[in-house]
């Protein structure tokens, strides 16, 4: 069974539904394009924690070992008390920072800093707004909103801010952390629950525009709810590990949400990258801690080259290190128990990534995993010294080697005549021959980084193979599945192309995921066709909605805009 989900990107058709809506008075600061969101895994100077604890002291040690620590808290007195704590565990106080902040709660994930890089390589930080948590479906949780008032960390940002001494971009929507993914390219990730959390501010089009417009978001996917109550967070669900891998959540059979989980795989399983290629998917474990509870292991951090994984004391524990180890090459994947992880709130909520402003950033699409025969096989980088400085020559390079040499060996990157764009080549091998390299580069900021980020170790890899005729594959029982118009307002047609006699059928579901249309088709011819549906009655927002077919499924996203 196979799925699709489409990118919810700006279109002229989305563009005439718009309303005209007023911005929040005050000033708003939007950055000069073209925005760049920071990945997780480009280089970062540290990790931002909130004082008192909600992580193992364990997990403090290990953040503070190799980069810096910068630790929120409310007077000097907390900080006494966190620098006594740190020195007796022994942490080298020249790697803890402190930042005065009225914090309220711990989740610096959720209402902490963006890191961005404006049109002019500025870094800065997007401060979105921040309100506590919309459990969907069902509103706010109006007990923990009256009791905490979780609203009050929307504060944090502007002493972060302050404290760097950077940019503060605050946005006009909502962007809570923990359900907020990029790729550093242009490619945003969020489950249903963000567009149902902006509702009570902008139509789906004004969010898609405004996300485009300050974080250079070319196209948001949406994936489904991974729960069918709860805070609905992506990073409890999936992982980017880099820009064409992802780590899908995966749960017993038994579990009531296992076909959400399924279906978040398959939603992945059917995006192209930025590269243009399909997701290297892989699957984690999670296995029950405590009745339908299972461990988040998605929930899960990237500094630099560790992999921080929660564990819950159970069995699928040591499979799930396993399983990022095999996916992350050359990552120090390492486990850290806590009594208080939750599969809602786990060790990613309760950390969150400081980048390097003036980091050394490399891109490179890594050659396919098998290539035809040739003189020479061409490497080509994008690489970009935010530090303003200039590439060490001597230090930018490529480094490959055949599969079994005890080392590699080094070609200079030349630049091409591109912006930032530089190249070199591996001499041509013949056919069988497996191949592994890297990019390296230095700038004269003393900074110096490879691609893979954790090279030598890891490594990208590709065989030179015979190019033959393959054998044809099976045509699916349909393809070209649309929605027009999107968005949608009174009615819409699903149109597909039948390549062999079948009885579709469609169904609409909501961002819960509860069906709200169903439409049974009687068997039909091979050819094109058109099933039209109905949206009245039903609220704007965003919508899923599936066509199957001879056990075949696709998938697309509609936008619902009442008249």
């Amino acid at each position: 069974m196979t799925a699709t989900v489409s990118p919810l990107s700006r279109t002229p058709l989305l563009s005439v539904f718009l309303l005209t809506v007023l911005l929040p008075a005050g000033p708003v600061a939007q950055p000069d394009p073209p925005v760049r969101m920071c990945a997780e895994w480009e280089p970062a100077s540290g990790t931002l924690i909130a004082w008192p604890l909600t992580v193992p002291s364990e997990l403090v040690v290990e953040l503070a070992s190799d980069d810096s620590l910068y630790v929120l808290i409310h007077s000097t007195e907390e900080q006494q008390d966190a620098e006594a704590a740190f020195a007796f565990w022994g942490i080298d106080l020249a790697h803890c920072h402190f930042i005065l902040s009225d914090a309220f709660s711990w989740w610096t994930r959720d209402w902490g800093p963006h890191s961005m890089f404006d049109g002019s390589g500025e870094w800065g930080i997007i401060d979105p707004i921040f309100e506590g948590y919309p459990w969907i479906p069902g509103g706010r949780r109006e007990a923990y909103m009256e009791a905490r008032g979780w609203e009050q960390d929307d504060v944090v940002n502007t002493d972060v801010a302050a404290w760097f001494g950077c940019p503060l971009h605050q946005a006009p929507f909502y962007l809570t952390g923990g359900n907020f993914m990029v790729d550093g390219h242009d490619l945003g990730f969020s489950t249903n629950a963000m567009m149902t959390e902006n509702e009570q501010l902008w139509q789906p089009g004004q969010f898609l525009d405004l996300a485009s417009e300050w974080l250079g978001l070319q196209s948001f996917y949406f994936t489904t709810n991974p729960e069918s109550y709860g805070i609905q967070h992506i990073d409890c669900a999936a992982k980017l590990l880099d820009e064409e891998t992802v780590m899908v959540k995966q749960v017993p059979e038994w579990h009531p949400d296992y076909w959400r989980f399924e279906q978040i795989a398959a939603e992945f399983d059917t995006l192209l990258t930025c590269y243009g290629r399909p997701y290297d998917v892989h699957r984690v474990f999670c296995d029950s801690y405590s009745g339908d509870e299972t461990a988040a292991y998605t929930n899960a951090y990237i500094l630099n080259g560790k992999m921080y994984v929660p564990t819950f004391d159970i069995a699928s524990d040591t499979p799930a290190l396993q399983a990022y180890e095999s996916a992350m090459p050359g990552y120090d994947v390492i486990g850290f128990y806590a009594p208080d992880w939750y599969y809602y709130d786990a060790l990613h909520c309760r950390t969150r990534e400081i980048m390097d402003r003036f980091m050394l950033l490399i891109w490179h699409r890594s050659l396919d995993p098998e290539m035809p025969p040739a003189a020479e096989y061409s490497v080509e980088a994008l690489i970009h010294a935010y530090s303003g400085t200039g590439l060490n020559p001597d230090e930018t390079l490529l480094w490959w080697r055949i599969e079994g040499a005890p080392s590699f060996q080094s070609v200079q990157l030349e630049p091409t005549g591109g912006l930032d764009s530089l190249a070199a080549s591996i001499p041509g091998q013949p056919a069988g021959t497996v191949i592994h390299y890297y990019v390296a580069a230095a700038d004269s900021s003393g900074r110096s980084e490879t691609l893979p980020r954790t090279a030598p170790s890891g490594y990208f890899e590709f065989q030179v193979v015979e190019t033959g005729i393959a054998e044809p594959d099976t045509p699916p029982s349909f393809c070209g599945m649309t929605l027009a118009p999107c968005p949608a307002t009174g009615s819409f047609s699903v149109g597909f192309t039948l390549t062999s006699p079948a009885a579709p059928e469609v169904r609409m579901l909501d961002c819960a995921g509860r069906l709200v249309r169903n439409e049974k088709v009687g068997i039909l011819p091979s050819g094109h066709h058109s099933v039209p549906m109905s949206t009245r009655g039903l609220p704007s927002g965003l919508y899923l909605v599936l066509l199957e077919a001879s056990g075949e499924m696709e998938s697309r996203s509609l936008v619902v805009l009442s008249p």
